[in-house]
């Protein structure tokens, strides 16, 4: 019997866009507390969800016999956290533990669906403490454990948030081991030929965004020295020879002083290996971005977000457009690609905007595009705002991704259109300009950019006439 069972919800069978995309990563989050908890001297076992189903579940919590499980949950995963959160009760289980960015939001939600303890913030402290306490105490005086939520009496309880761990270094490396990586590098190489593997070197983001939920890490940024990264870099080309590498961070180059000391550590190791990771338009400079290029990265992903500095202002992102054009130029100029992340729905958006983005894209020409929908996540700046629209027993999913779950603007057809529009439009652009010119894909594509353009046309000013009368 496992002292804990720690799982995730994340079924990749049930998301039918990663199945096209077919890009899964080990989930980090629970590997970090496995290997510290085993570091701590408990029984660990890991549910990895990613390419199992719940039957696999069930049948996990009857081998291991686990008096407490432990379970990741986010927004796209709540709804299978929930059911494996009953299934767990359903055979034995006598505590059901769940952490993450959405469980402390919707905490009753967990509790009404066999949840007993939601844990906030980052997880290993709170863990050490409290698998001893449930094995030899149960619910008793639970109170006196700091960052968890808890019901009794029919209330919900919240304790004192935990201190955050500052020393990053002090922590082992993902416990990769308690799951099996080659199913990961099959996926991936069954669709792009090649392999690749995660790894993360900070928590925490100091910015505000108004839609981006701060819920586990908080607002501070602590970040692993360089030479603990680059020992886990040279690690994981050793034992796994991964053709890429994806560095996770929110923000890679937020301390300065830290990227540069990063770079020559990777170039003084020779660790150079193919990477992509995570940035911001106005945290990126000529020096900073050659020198992660000389490390090996090959693709710099940017919240770009909307070619409108009214609805970058509105987000408070922080940015402008003049620093997205910049860093899109300097990124390619140094030999980079630049990745664009695109924003459609927020609640100010027009089809002007929307126009204006589309006008951006082709003009700034990033090397490739990713597209979502506007969704308000609780406890975020951008719920508030919204929260009075939003669709009741609606969440986001595999089944519903870049629909709008509340009432915006426009309804939900009209961004489905947007969305096509925005895509075809930017890619036949980029065919264009193109040596040899796919001419018959070119026009397939126009046409279908024609309809998508025709379609927020008519359903936009259908929802505006509705809205006058």
């Amino acid at each position: 019997m496992s002292d804990i069972l720690l799982g995730h919800a994340y079924f990749l069978k049930y998301d039918i866009i990663e199945r096209r995309v077919m890009k899964p990563y080990p989930p980090l989050g629970i590997l970090y507390l496995s290997a510290f908890l085993k570091r701590e001297g408990f029984s660990v076992d890991v549910f990895d969800a990613t390419f199992r189903d719940f039957g696999d579940f069930e049948a996990t919590v009857k081998r291991v016999r686990p008096q407490i499980v432990g379970l990741y949950a986010n927004i796209i995963t709540r709804d299978n956290v929930l059911r494996l959160a009953q299934i767990a009760k359903a055979n034995g289980v006598e505590f059901v533990l769940a952490g993450g960015p959405d469980a402390s939001e919707w905490c009753d939600h967990y509790f009404a669906n066999g949840v007993d303890i939601i844990g906030i913030s980052e997880g290993e402290l709170t863990l050490q403490e409290l698998i001893p306490w449930l094995q030899q105490k149960g619910m008793k005086d639970i109170e006196h454990v700091r960052g968890i939520v808890f019901l009794k009496d029919g209330r919900v309880h919240r304790t004192p948030p935990r201190q955050a761990i500052t020393n990053l270094d002090s922590l082992p490396w993902p416990d990769r081991d308690a799951l099996n990586m080659e199913e990961y590098f099959r996926a991936w190489k069954s669709h792009h030929g090649e392999s690749s593997v995660s790894l993360i070197t900070a928590r925490g983001c100091p910015f505000h965004c108004a839609w981006c939920s701060s819920e586990v890490f908080g607002h501070t940024h602590r970040q692993r020295s360089p030479k603990d990264v680059v020992d886990e870099m040279l690690m994981l080309k050793q034992r796994y020879k991964p053709d890429i590498m994806w560095i996770s961070d929110d923000v890679l180059t937020i301390n300065k002083k830290w990227t540069h000391e990063f770079v020559r550590e990777v170039k003084t190791r020779n660790a150079q290996h193919p990477y992509e990771c995570l940035s911001r338009v106005d945290l990126v400079d000529y020096d900073i971005l050659k020198g992660l290029r000389d490390t090996g990265c090959f693709r710099i992903w940017y919240g770009a977000e909307s070619g409108s500095q009214k609805i970058l202002d509105s987000m408070r992102k922080g940015t402008t457009v003049a620093q997205v054009r910049e860093a899109a130029r300097i990124t390619q100029e140094v030999g980079m690609q630049a990745g664009f992340f695109i924003l459609l729905g927020y609640p100010d958006e027009t089809t002007a905007d929307i126009r204006m983005t589309i006008d951006f894209l082709k003009e700034t020409r990033p090397d490739v595009v990713g597209t979502s929908v506007a969704f308000p996540i609780k406890g975020t700046e951008f719920y508030q705002r919204v929260e009075k629209r939003v669709m009741p027993n609606e969440n986001w999913s595999s089944r519903n991704q870049n629909k709008l779950l509340f009432k915006g603007k426009y309804p939900r057809l009209y961004y489905w259109f947007a969305v096509r529009w925005l895509v075809k439009e930017v890619n036949v652009n980029k065919m264009w300009r193109m040596k040899k010119r796919p001419y018959s894909r070119i026009l397939t594509e126009s046409v279908k950019a024609g309809v998508a353009r025709l379609g927020v046309a008519a359903v936009g000013a259908t929802s505006f006439y509705r809205s006058q009368a």
